[in-house]
């Protein structure tokens, strides 16, 4: 009997989902998870290859690690607005004459998404668009006893497409992936006494991630 019971109720919980299914999600989403990029940014590598301490030439692509939260707001059946902030950091190992050196790069990315909703049944779906942001980074060396810091700011955009499944009514698994065009202009040293050697780097960068995280819907 209780085999029986417990056969019944996933048969009822599963046809009351499909039901559920049929109809638009048009609900606000809060999403929020991590993922993994594939980050090339030419001047960084120029300048970690041309500080003169290095004994092997950095990676012109390196693996990034991102974090993100994000909300979604239905604006029709066909499209969504997201509001995403994501913060993204990698750094380049690289052997140098000095023990224990650092290259490491930082970005913040807040952006502004709108979405294509390609499929939505209810217990799936799949968006497209692309986004802009204004987005703030920063260069961080350090060897021995010197090192620099430089900061910078500038324009971001891009491609994204995501896809959420269901778990429960609300509670949704969210994968995603993106190409990314940022345009951060040359950086500035936080001290110029200390700006290092080698040439002033700018942040522009090209990506190509992709991502895990929950998406919950109200």
């Amino acid at each position: 009997m209780v085999l029986q019971a417990c056969i019944l109720f996933t048969a009822g919980a599963a046809a009351q989902t499909q039901g559920k299914g049929s109809e638009p999600n048009r609900r606000i989403g809060i999403s929020g998870g991590m993922g993994v990029s594939y980050f090339n940014a030419t001047d960084i590598v120029d300048r970690v290859n041309g500080t003169g301490i290095t004994t092997e030439r950095a990676d012109d692509f390196v693996a990034a690690a991102e974090f993100f939260g994000a909300v979604t707001y239905p604006l029709s059946a066909d499209w969504a607005l997201k509001l995403e902030y994501a913060y993204l950091i990698t750094s380049y190992n690289v052997q140098t004459i000095f023990p224990g050196s650092e290259f490491s790069v930082t970005v913040h990315m807040p952006m502004l998404i709108a979405h294509y909703i390609l499929v939505d049944k209810g217990v799936y779906n799949v968006k497209a668009g692309a986004g802009l942001g204004y987005h703030y980074g920063s260069y961080v060396e350090r060897y021995g006893t010197a090192g620099a810091t430089f900061t910078g700011s500038g324009v971001g955009a891009k491609l994204d497409l995501e896809a959420n499944t269901a778990f429960g009514e609300s509670f949704y698994a969210y994968i995603g992936g993106d190409l990314r065009f940022d345009f951060i202009g040359s950086l500035k040293p936080e001290d110029n006494a200390n700006a290092g050697v080698g040439i002033t780097p700018g942040l522009g960068f090209f990506s190509i991630g992709a991502k895990l995280g929950f998406t919950f819907y109200l």
